[in-house]
């Protein structure tokens, strides 16, 4: 069942008006190669029907049909932390599988000059795979994928500084850092946010796609995860977030950021109705 969200609840057609629009403007300022990384909701499903929502496909045409921007990655954000669900038709009604991913589409307005390297990103060899550079690679001759891949002795025996990431990447949004900001916004009267992206995703995400010295713009801020992503990776930010509230949580996660400054006081906060002595 579709149940309204603290942002509301557009249909399809308004939440793909409200993504363009708001890139929009954005894309002017946006330098040639520049990126854009959306993560969006995987559990979208039609009124009263076990039938996915087809938004993302939608929401992808449009930014390319309208904005002109060109799909570069087709990313996916596994969750093992993530609660079962679709609860209805998963566990009641058993027409689906429970959900375990996120899409996380990157799109770039000129992929010929595309500023995205994965150098910035290299991950640890595994043991075995350092054993493999260790022996100089290979030492089999084999063919797979009818011909498409064939593995001759020394291959995957250059020695290299990292392992270029899969894009399916396995991460947990549940964190100490989290939980610790969830409580302190519970005890002012704050809302939690309740579709927070991992710091460890966003950061991978920010150093992958921008250049060092480049400025990153989350026009989606929430929590501010990209802006702290952005604090620990030594990058440039800015973002935008239209429920203060939100902003306020985020604040709390910055605040002990050399150069922070909040221009309203969290301590004497109260939620929006609240009496005042």
């Amino acid at each position: 069942m579709r149940e309204a969200r603290a942002y509301g609840n557009p249909s399809e057609a308004e939440y793909v008006d409200f993504i363009c629009g708001a890139l929009e403007p954005l894309l002017k300022n946006l330098i040639a190669g520049g990126c854009i990384a959306l993560n969006v909701s995987n559990d979208i499903f039609l009124s009263r029907s076990p039938a996915r929502s087809m938004y993302v496909e939608r929401l992808t045409l449009a930014l390319h049909d309208r904005l002109g921007l060109q799909l570069l990655e087709r990313a996916i954000w596994h969750n093992p932390a993530k609660p079962p669900g679709p609860t209805y038709w998963a566990s009641i009604k058993r027409q689906q599988l429970n959900v375990g991913y996120e899409p996380v589409l990157v799109f770039c307005n000129d992929p010929v000059r595309c500023v995205a390297d994965n150098r910035r990103v290299l991950q640890p060899h595994s043991k075995r795979h350092a054993q493999l550079l260790a022996a100089g690679g290979e030492i089999r001759t084999a063919t797979y994928g009818d011909g498409a891949y064939k593995l001759r002795p020394g291959s995957f025996g250059n020695v290299t500084a990292g392992k270029i990431p899969k894009n399916v990447i396995s991460l947990s949004r549940v964190s100490r850092e989290v939980e610790k900001t969830r409580k302190e916004a519970k005890a002012l009267g704050l809302p939690t946010h309740g579709a927070l992206m991992p710091v460890k995703l966003a950061r991978l995400l920010v150093e992958f796609l921008t250049p060092p010295g480049g400025l990153v713009l989350d026009p989606f801020g929430g929590w501010l995860s990209t802006a702290l992503a952005c604090e620990e990776a030594g990058y440039r930010w800015m973002a935008f977030e239209m429920m203060a509230e939100y902003s306020a949580g985020g604040g709390m996660r910055l605040s002990d950021r050399p150069g922070f400054h909040a221009s309203f006081d969290l301590a004497g906060w109260q939620p929006p109705g609240a009496r005042r002595n």
